[in-house]
Protein backbone atom coordinates (compact mmCIF):
# COMPACT_ATOMS: atom_id res chain seq x y z
CA UNK A 1 0.00 0.00 0.00
CA UNK A 2 1.17 3.65 -0.88
CA UNK A 3 0.36 5.74 1.75
CA UNK A 4 -0.02 9.56 0.77
CA UNK A 5 0.35 12.36 2.95
CA UNK A 6 -1.46 15.35 1.94
CA UNK A 7 -0.46 18.59 3.54
CA UNK A 8 -2.69 20.49 1.00
CA UNK A 9 -4.48 23.44 3.01
CA UNK A 10 -8.10 23.44 0.79
CA UNK A 11 -11.01 20.97 0.63
CA UNK A 12 -9.67 19.40 -2.62
CA UNK A 13 -6.39 18.37 -1.66
CA UNK A 14 -3.20 16.76 -4.24
CA UNK A 15 -3.35 12.86 -3.27
CA UNK A 16 -6.16 12.70 -6.69
CA UNK A 17 -3.01 13.98 -9.15
CA UNK A 18 -0.53 11.98 -7.47
CA UNK A 19 -3.53 8.14 -7.76
CA UNK A 20 -4.01 9.75 -11.44
CA UNK A 21 -0.10 9.03 -11.98
CA UNK A 22 -0.15 5.62 -10.55
CA UNK A 23 -3.35 4.08 -11.76
CA UNK A 24 -4.28 0.42 -10.26
CA UNK A 25 -2.27 0.91 -7.22
CA UNK A 26 -3.59 0.72 -3.74
CA UNK A 27 -3.28 3.56 -1.69
CA UNK A 28 -4.36 5.65 0.98
CA UNK A 29 -4.32 9.62 1.38
CA UNK A 30 -4.08 11.33 4.42
CA UNK A 31 -4.96 14.77 4.86
CA UNK A 32 -2.45 15.85 7.26
CA UNK A 33 -3.66 18.98 8.26
CA UNK A 34 -6.66 18.59 8.99
CA UNK A 35 -6.73 14.47 10.40
CA UNK A 36 -4.25 12.65 12.24
CA UNK A 37 -1.50 10.69 10.54
CA UNK A 38 -1.36 6.88 10.98
CA UNK A 39 0.79 6.24 14.14
CA UNK A 40 3.20 4.40 12.29
CA UNK A 41 3.89 2.91 8.82
CA UNK A 42 3.18 -0.86 9.56
CA UNK A 43 1.61 -2.13 6.19
CA UNK A 44 3.00 0.58 4.01
CA UNK A 45 5.32 -0.58 0.75
CA UNK A 46 6.08 3.39 -0.05
CA UNK A 47 5.60 6.42 1.49
CA UNK A 48 4.78 9.48 -0.99
CA UNK A 49 4.33 14.04 0.50
CA UNK A 50 2.45 16.23 -1.58
CA UNK A 51 2.99 19.67 -2.06
CA UNK A 52 1.47 22.38 0.26
CA UNK A 53 0.72 26.37 0.54
CA UNK A 54 2.22 26.23 4.24
CA UNK A 55 5.67 26.50 4.40
CA UNK A 56 8.44 24.20 5.34
CA UNK A 57 10.65 27.08 7.47
CA UNK A 58 7.76 28.03 9.53
CA UNK A 59 6.74 25.84 12.46
CA UNK A 60 3.53 24.41 11.43
CA UNK A 61 2.21 22.35 14.66
CA UNK A 62 0.76 19.55 12.46
CA UNK A 63 3.39 18.77 10.63
CA UNK A 64 5.31 17.06 13.94
CA UNK A 65 3.88 13.34 13.47
CA UNK A 66 4.92 14.17 9.30
CA UNK A 67 8.52 14.31 11.08
CA UNK A 68 7.94 11.62 12.98
CA UNK A 69 6.91 9.13 9.90
CA UNK A 70 9.63 10.42 7.71
CA UNK A 71 12.36 9.82 9.89
CA UNK A 72 10.83 5.95 10.21
CA UNK A 73 11.11 5.78 6.81
CA UNK A 74 14.09 6.46 7.08
CA UNK A 75 15.23 3.56 9.17
CA UNK A 76 13.28 1.47 7.94
CA UNK A 77 14.62 2.12 3.93
CA UNK A 78 10.86 2.65 2.88
CA UNK A 79 11.08 3.98 -0.87
CA UNK A 80 9.77 8.08 -0.27
CA UNK A 81 8.97 10.59 -2.59
CA UNK A 82 8.01 13.67 -1.69
CA UNK A 83 6.80 17.03 -4.37
CA UNK A 84 7.82 20.57 -3.85
CA UNK A 85 6.53 21.03 -0.02
CA UNK A 86 7.20 17.26 0.43
CA UNK A 87 10.70 17.14 -1.45
CA UNK A 88 11.63 19.96 1.59
CA UNK A 89 10.08 18.01 4.25
CA UNK A 90 12.23 14.99 4.19
CA UNK A 91 15.54 16.84 4.57
CA UNK A 92 14.32 19.32 7.32
CA UNK A 93 12.79 16.00 9.30
CA UNK A 94 16.25 14.18 8.94
CA UNK A 95 18.77 16.64 9.12
CA UNK A 96 17.17 20.17 11.06
CA UNK A 97 15.51 23.33 10.02
CA UNK A 98 18.27 24.69 8.26
CA UNK A 99 17.78 22.24 5.55
CA UNK A 100 15.22 24.16 4.14
CA UNK A 101 15.31 28.34 3.42
CA UNK A 102 13.37 30.49 1.94
CA UNK A 103 14.34 30.82 -1.85
CA UNK A 104 16.15 34.12 -3.34
CA UNK A 105 14.77 33.66 -6.40
CA UNK A 106 11.42 32.01 -6.31
CA UNK A 107 9.62 30.56 -9.06
CA UNK A 108 6.63 30.29 -10.83
CA UNK A 109 5.77 29.18 -14.56
CA UNK A 110 6.85 26.47 -17.07
CA UNK A 111 11.04 26.36 -16.72
CA UNK A 112 13.35 24.10 -17.69
CA UNK A 113 14.68 21.60 -15.62
CA UNK A 114 18.20 19.69 -16.39
CA UNK A 115 19.49 16.36 -14.72
CA UNK A 116 22.60 17.44 -13.21
CA UNK A 117 24.24 13.23 -12.64
CA UNK A 118 22.36 10.18 -12.98
CA UNK A 119 19.95 8.27 -10.52
CA UNK A 120 17.52 5.39 -10.69
CA UNK A 121 14.73 8.03 -10.65
CA UNK A 122 15.82 9.63 -13.14
CA UNK A 123 15.51 6.82 -16.10
CA UNK A 124 13.86 7.31 -19.36
CA UNK A 125 13.10 10.91 -18.72
CA UNK A 126 14.89 13.54 -20.54
CA UNK A 127 18.03 14.94 -19.63
CA UNK A 128 15.85 18.60 -19.91
CA UNK A 129 12.42 19.45 -19.88
CA UNK A 130 10.36 21.65 -19.08
CA UNK A 131 8.11 21.32 -15.80
CA UNK A 132 5.41 23.50 -13.81
CA UNK A 133 7.08 24.70 -10.34
CA UNK A 134 5.62 26.72 -7.64
CA UNK A 135 7.78 27.56 -4.71
CA UNK A 136 8.97 30.13 -2.10
CA UNK A 137 11.11 28.13 -0.12
CA UNK A 138 14.03 25.47 -1.50
CA UNK A 139 15.69 22.72 0.02
CA UNK A 140 19.24 24.46 1.36
CA UNK A 141 22.39 23.59 -1.51
CA UNK A 142 24.79 21.69 -0.60
CA UNK A 143 24.24 19.53 1.89
CA UNK A 144 26.77 16.63 2.81
CA UNK A 145 23.33 14.06 2.80
CA UNK A 146 22.01 14.55 -0.50
CA UNK A 147 22.54 13.23 -3.97
CA UNK A 148 21.56 16.26 -6.16
CA UNK A 149 20.77 15.26 -9.61
CA UNK A 150 18.59 17.76 -11.08
CA UNK A 151 18.42 21.68 -11.13
CA UNK A 152 17.09 25.23 -12.65
CA UNK A 153 18.94 27.97 -13.48
CA UNK A 154 16.99 29.85 -10.01
CA UNK A 155 17.10 26.60 -7.81
CA UNK A 156 20.16 24.65 -7.54
CA UNK A 157 18.03 22.12 -5.74
CA UNK A 158 15.54 20.58 -7.90
CA UNK A 159 15.77 16.82 -7.60
CA UNK A 160 17.88 14.84 -4.79
CA UNK A 161 18.20 11.04 -3.09
CA UNK A 162 19.23 10.99 0.36
CA UNK A 163 22.28 9.08 0.47
CA UNK A 164 22.40 5.47 1.09
CA UNK A 165 18.52 5.64 1.41
CA UNK A 166 15.89 5.11 -0.77
CA UNK A 167 13.84 8.38 -0.70
CA UNK A 168 13.82 11.31 -3.19
CA UNK A 169 12.95 14.79 -3.52
CA UNK A 170 11.17 16.47 -6.50
CA UNK A 171 10.84 20.52 -6.48
CA UNK A 172 8.63 20.93 -9.45
CA UNK A 173 5.31 19.17 -9.98
CA UNK A 174 5.38 16.87 -12.45
CA UNK A 175 2.05 15.83 -10.76
CA UNK A 176 0.01 19.05 -11.17
CA UNK A 177 -2.63 18.96 -13.84
CA UNK A 178 -3.11 22.49 -15.83
CA UNK A 179 -6.23 23.82 -14.65
CA UNK A 180 -4.59 23.64 -11.30
CA UNK A 181 -1.07 24.97 -12.14
CA UNK A 182 -3.22 28.15 -14.35
CA UNK A 183 -5.10 29.00 -10.33
CA UNK A 184 -2.02 29.12 -9.26
CA UNK A 185 0.15 31.59 -11.59
CA UNK A 186 -2.79 33.40 -11.19
CA UNK A 187 -2.85 33.52 -7.69
CA UNK A 188 0.44 34.03 -6.99
CA UNK A 189 2.30 36.04 -9.16
CA UNK A 190 2.12 39.26 -7.62
CA UNK A 191 3.74 37.35 -4.39
CA UNK A 192 7.19 36.93 -6.94
CA UNK A 193 8.64 40.40 -6.90
CA UNK A 194 11.55 39.62 -8.98
CA UNK A 195 8.65 38.00 -11.55
CA UNK A 196 8.07 40.94 -13.90
CA UNK A 197 6.17 38.97 -16.74
CA UNK A 198 2.23 38.77 -16.47
CA UNK A 199 0.31 35.73 -15.78
CA UNK A 200 -0.85 35.73 -19.33
CA UNK A 201 2.91 35.29 -20.27
CA UNK A 202 3.36 32.67 -18.27
CA UNK A 203 0.78 30.75 -19.34
CA UNK A 204 1.58 31.23 -22.84
CA UNK A 205 4.52 28.62 -21.76
CA UNK A 206 2.41 25.94 -20.43
CA UNK A 207 2.86 22.58 -21.58
CA UNK A 208 1.62 19.33 -20.56
CA UNK A 209 4.14 18.15 -17.62
CA UNK A 210 1.84 14.59 -16.89
CA UNK A 211 3.93 12.72 -18.95
CA UNK A 212 7.32 12.92 -17.09
CA UNK A 213 5.09 12.40 -13.81
CA UNK A 214 4.12 9.16 -15.42
CA UNK A 215 7.67 8.33 -16.40
CA UNK A 216 9.34 9.39 -12.61
CA UNK A 217 6.15 7.79 -10.67
CA UNK A 218 6.82 4.64 -12.36
CA UNK A 219 9.97 4.72 -11.54
CA UNK A 220 9.67 5.63 -8.23
CA UNK A 221 6.81 2.49 -7.78
CA UNK A 222 9.59 0.51 -9.33
CA UNK A 223 12.04 0.83 -6.21
CA UNK A 224 8.50 0.40 -4.30
CA UNK A 225 8.29 -3.03 -5.69
CA UNK A 226 11.75 -3.86 -5.78
CA UNK A 227 11.30 -2.82 -1.81
CA UNK A 228 9.06 -6.01 -1.36
CA UNK A 229 10.53 -8.70 -3.31
CA UNK A 230 12.06 -11.62 -1.21
CA UNK A 231 15.78 -10.71 -0.85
Amino acid sequence: MILILDSYLDEVGAWRNFVDLMPGRDHRAVRVAKETPPANLDGVDGLMLTGSAASAVDGEPWLAPVYDLIREAHARELPTLGVCFGHQLIPRALFGEDAVRRSPTSELGWLEIRRTAANSLWDSVPERFTCFVSHFDEVTPDLPDLDVFAASDRCPVQGYQVRGAPMWGLQFHPEMPFEESERLVRSNSPRHEHIDEPPEDLLARAVDVRPIGLRLFANFLDHVDAARSPR
